[in-house]
């Protein structure tokens, strides 16, 4: 039975490779601390997993404890290793200002995907997030 089970979630994130690997999606905590799964990368509310064919990162909600917004879903290595700094970097006045919903976090994960040489005042402005221009990272 847990060898179909682990079946169906491999099946299931190698899907969701294939469909978009940078949708924000809402998942449970829960299922990042089982078996081969392994905590790779933690810098403030975001933390980067490695599952079996994939490397995850999310970031974690203190409103929401047993919930985490999964940013990406990669297949590659070298990419999660690319994007993480970069998202630990320019999201931190966003989820310190805003309490952020998959919703409202898709736009700001394709601006840092789309320009990444903005700076996190870039991508507030573009956004219409501007009350993260207050942020002491973004006025530095």
């Amino acid at each position: 039975m847990q060898f179909l089970g682990r079946l169906l979630d491999s099946v299931s994130s190698v899907s969701t490779l294939f469909t978009n690997p940078h949708r924000v999606r809402e998942v449970p905590l829960a299922d990042y601390g089982g078996p081969g799964r392994a905590l790779l990368k933690e810098e403030g509310r975001l933390v980067l997993y490695r599952i079996s064919q994939s490397w995850d990162c999310l970031l974690t909600c203190p409103d929401t404890p047993a919930l985490a917004l999964r940013l990406f879903q990669v297949a590659s290595e070298e990419d999660a290793m690319n994007l993480f700094p970069q998202y630990a970097l320019k999201l931190r006045p966003f989820y310190e200002t805003l309490p952020l919903k998959a919703e409202t976090t898709q736009p700001i994960v394709d601006c840092i995907r789309n320009h990444q040489d903005w700076s996190s005042a870039h991508i507030a402005v573009e956004t219409g997030l501007r009350e993260c221009l207050k942020h002491n990272y973004v006025q530095r």
